[in-house]
């Protein structure tokens, strides 16, 4: 028992509903608010009932005083036939019994200071109301069944005629009437519970039948329809689910579309070096000679190589989000050093130059980035120009500021591209000069893909070298 009154917590919170949870609260609180009314009511009701039942008892036993004072002065308060008793009511000579009722609930009586009991009505017991002391008290006497009953007095003191008066009233008038009040009171909110039950379930239905919407839409959908979804009316609280919903169904789809894109780019660009692949390794095969097989396992190995840059720039091309790369602080002037510095045997083994130059200031301006696409975008443009320049040929590599920006600019002395030719140049498997290097086309289409990720702009310039100047424009962290 204990162990499932422990997991109860879980097992509710489990199989929670909204609309169960709504309507459980709001007749809890609405049971809660009726009862808290009653108890309320009643207090306040009894509250006034005893001031205006006290007032009129005040009022009752002087004037009750007043009547009896002749009365009790002609009474013989030796004799042994006393007390005497004032009956009241006829019962023949009453129309409504309520009357009669009523009466055996007031009594009163009169005793000397002998403590001798000279008059009293039919409803008052034998035994004294109250002490002899003026104003009001309570007392517990026992009625005609034996059950105990409590009566509110007040007692007077006629000094005229040396005698007490208690004037009784049973509290449970004052009860039943206090009851009576409270129930009226509870009565219309106990009739209008089943109403508003029936209104809170059309209240609560149709204020989620935009969850309803929501859930209908999305389970209508096909798995490859990521469209943004809209309903007709969106409530201010269901707002922000659906905005991550759509934000969700965006990230998806670029998801969806850059693995569908890796997947065609890779079709359609492998085909042909595998083809070539597969002659090279058939002539190493058939070679006849040493020479032969060689130069043919050569060609074979250059061919891997191609392919496994070609595969690198795709699943990079494949990765470049936000979702799956973080940003950080980093300063750009090292990361060309370190870049520059692993590429430059390469370069100089083709008999090239390559240079750096950068300003003392920007040496330590940091930027928000990703040090390891930056890393690839530097390598990229600085082997993408030294596959275009001719040996003897010279690459340079700058960083300047403009405005708020860092611009990274490779330039080369290479054959150039024509001004109405740069626009292609970061198109996927384009270039301009098929015959030169051993690029798939894809070098600058990455580049761009990584200044795009870093919120940076890409433009293509004729350089002073002879070549092509590629600008990359960074925003910096802080200003300067």
């Amino acid at each position: 028992m204990k162990k499932w009154l422990a997991q109860l917590p879980a097992k509710l919170k489990m199989n929670s509903s909204i609309r169960r949870f709504l309507l459980i609260s709001i007749l809890s609180f609405t049971t809660i608010y009726i009862i808290t009314i009653y108890v309320i009511s009643r207090h306040q009701a009894e509250h006034e009932i005893e001031e205006l039942f006290d007032a009129q008892l005040a009022q009752s036993s002087y004037i009750l005083l007043n009547l009896l004072g002749d009365s009790v002065s002609t009474i013989d308060q030796a004799s042994k036939h006393l007390p005497v008793v004032y009956y009241g009511l006829n019962e023949t000579r009453v129309a409504h019994k309520s009357a009669l009722l009523f009466q055996k609930k007031v009594a009163y009586q009169v005793w000397n200071n002998q403590g001798k009991l000279l008059v009293k009505s039919g409803s008052a017991p034998n035994i004294n109301f109250a002490a002899f002391n003026e104003g009001f008290s309570r007392t517990q006497l026992a009625n005609q069944g034996g059950e105990a009953e409590s009566w509110r007095v007040f007692s007077l003191y006629d000094e005229d005629w040396d005698f007490w008066l208690h004037v009784a009233e049973s509290e449970s008038i004052r009860e039943e009437l206090a009851k009576g009040i409270s129930a009226q009171t509870l009565k219309p909110g106990v009739l209008i519970l089943p109403l508003a039950l029936l209104s809170l379930i059309f209240i609560i239905g149709f204020g989620l039948r935009p969850l309803e919407q929501l859930a209908k839409n999305i389970k209508q959908r096909e798995a490859i329809h990521l469209s943004p979804i809209e309903l007709e009316h969106t409530p201010a609280e269901m707002q922000p689910v659906l905005d991550s919903l759509n934000d969700l169904f965006s990230r998806l789809e670029d998801a969806i579309k850059r693995e569908q894109r890796l997947t065609a780019d890779a079709a359609h660009e492998l085909r042909t070096p595998l083809s070539v692949i597969m002659i090279h390794a058939q002539n190493a095969i058939n070679a006849n000679n040493d020479d032969d097989r060689n130069l043919a396992l050569k060609e074979l190995e250059k061919g891997v190589t191609r392919i496994s840059r070609l595969l690198e720039q795709l699943l990079t091309l494949s990765k470049i989000s936000p979702d799956t790369i973080p940003l950080e602080p980093l300063v750009l002037f090292p990361l060309c050093q370190e870049v520059v510095a692993q590429i430059a045997p390469r370069i100089m083994a083709k008999q090239q130059e390559v240079s750096m130059t950068c300003p003392t200031l920007l040496e330590t301006t940091k930027l928000n980035g990703s040090a390891f696409l930056l890393e690839i975008l530097i390598r990229n443009l600085i082997d993408n120009a030294s596959q275009y320049s001719p040996p003897q040929g010279h690459i340079e590599l700058s960083l300047t500021q403009r405005n708020q920006q860092i611009l990274l600019t490779v330039q080369d002395s290479g054959p150039g591209v024509p001004i109405e030719h740069m626009e292609k140049l970061t198109d996927r498997f384009y270039r301009q000069h098929p015959s030169s290097g051993s690029g798939a086309g894809l070098g600058l289409a990455l580049v761009n893909s990584i200044v795009v990720f870093h919120g940076g702009q890409l433009q293509f310039k004729a350089s002073p070298l002879g070549g092509l100047a590629v600008e990359v424009s960074l925003p910096l962290l802080h200003d300067i």
